[in-house]
């Protein structure tokens, strides 16, 4: 039986120490840019033109200069959106 005075505690906040600790995979990330790219630019950009530095949180993109031009455009709702799908201890800070 069950004390009256005890709380159950939501699930959710089981996770919240792993939710601030642990980091996406670099290979999540790139995943993740490849699909923001497409959905924001409407272009696919083959996994091995993409690199990502963990330690700098930085995206390095070997394009075309028009194509690194149009990312570098849209680099800040690009990130915004890679935050939202990442979270944002996760997600890159720059793209190059």
């Amino acid at each position: 039986m069950l004390k009256k005075d005890r709380k159950l505690t939501p699930i959710t906040d089981l996770f919240e120490k792993y939710k601030r600790t642990l980091k996406a995979p670099q290979g999540v990330v790139v995943d993740s840019f490849i699909e923001v790219t497409e959905d924001v630019l409407g272009i696919k950009i083959p996994k091995e033109r993409i690199r990502y530095t963990v330690a700098t949180k930085t995206l390095s993109v070997q394009v075309s200069s028009p194509l690194k031009s149009e990312i570098k455009l849209h680099q800040g709702e690009i990130i915004a959106h890679l935050k939202g799908r990442l979270g944002v201890g996760s997600a890159p800070k720059e793209i190059l």
